[in-house]
């Protein structure tokens, strides 16, 4: 039989345990996914992340271009407010690119303004919580497909002829996978740069690589959290099931050196896609350098895969 001071001193045990687990979990949570918690010194002492002069450059072209956009802004399913810059042609052709985790609009500057040069009308989102965009929380292409398809949808109204080319780095080559097992309309081809497979499947190795601790239980329980705060578990988040969805021609991007997202992720999202698909695998290239260290190649692949499937 047990006693009832037992059976307290048990209950308050088990309280006390919830509310630190509690208190860990909602530490790593604010750390992946809170906008507003600073962590890009741990991310770049883990990726060996330095901005190089060129890149510097690239960036200052990229401010100059978009300060000659027009602002443009919709409405997420939540409420928020998202911007992005909008550079309009009299083409039907449209280039939508979406940056990466903690990154902002003008990243994957010489992309897009290569793309405008060559006549298309350029689209360049802040992903909710960056630059001009509201937003508390990340979701890691969960919540951020479901503003790229509202993003679409304004394309759409704004001109029923409109050709779509989507791409995205990162978190936005996620985000882009997600949204294609939607198949959203008018969308003829998406390039997708260092993407990864599933949102757990990342985290876990960036928890071993960052914080050396295994992701059982430990990310389980964040996940749980997760799921108890905003309202979806990592194991939600899985590009590589949501490419199987679609035929949308899709080109897959890697660096073989990438360690933040493992280079066996760019396999398990490319086997998986249904359509037509092309690989590039760029030598030597860590985690989302491909454009900055293969600048000319990287355009002209791009331009030549989304050419090929407009007008389909």
């Amino acid at each position: 039989m047990i006693y009832y001071p037992v059976m307290g001193a048990l209950l308050v045990i088990l309280i006390v345990l919830i509310i630190i687990i509690a208190g860990i979990s909602e530490f790593f949570l604010r750390f992946a996914l809170s906008t507003s918690f600073d962590n890009t010194k741990k991310l770049d002492e883990n990726t060996g992340y330095e901005i190089s002069d060129e890149q510097r450059k690239e960036e200052e072209e990229s401010r100059k271009f978009l300060s000659l956009c027009s602002d443009v802004y919709i409405k997420s399913k939540d409420g928020l407010n998202l911007h992005a810059y909008l550079a309009r042609t009299d083409s039907h052709k449209y280039f939508i690119t979406v940056h990466g985790y903690k990154g902002g609009a003008t990243n994957n500057g010489t992309l897009y303004r290569y793309m405008a040069k060559e006549g298309y009308n350029i689209l360049v989102l802040d992903v909710r919580g960056h630059g001009k965009s509201e937003g508390r929380w990340l979701s890691m292409g969960l919540w951020e497909s479901d503003d790229l398809m509202r993003w679409i949808e304004y394309i759409n109204a704004l001109d029923k002829d409109a050709e779509i080319a989507l791409h995205g780095v990162s978190m936005g080559a996620a985000t882009v996978m997600m949204a294609s097992g939607r198949n959203p309309e008018n969308v003829k081809a998406i390039i997708e740069d260092c993407g990864y497979s599933g949102t757990y499947e990342e985290f876990a190795c960036q928890l071993k690589a960052m914080f050396h601790l295994p992701s059982h239980p430990v990310l389980d329980l964040i996940s749980l959290w997760c799921r108890i705060r905003l309202g979806f578990f990592f194991s939600s988040v899985r590009p590589s099931e949501e490419v199987g969805k679609t035929g949308i021609p899709m080109l897959f991007i890697h660096g073989d050196k990438d360690a933040f997202v493992p280079f066996w992720m760019l396999d398990a999202c490319f086997e998986r896609h249904n359509g037509e698909k092309e690989k590039w695998i760029t030598e030597g290239v860590e985690h989302a350098m491909s454009m900055s260290k293969y600048r000319e190649e990287y355009r002209k692949k791009s331009l030549d895969f989304i050419e090929r499937h407009m007008g389909r």
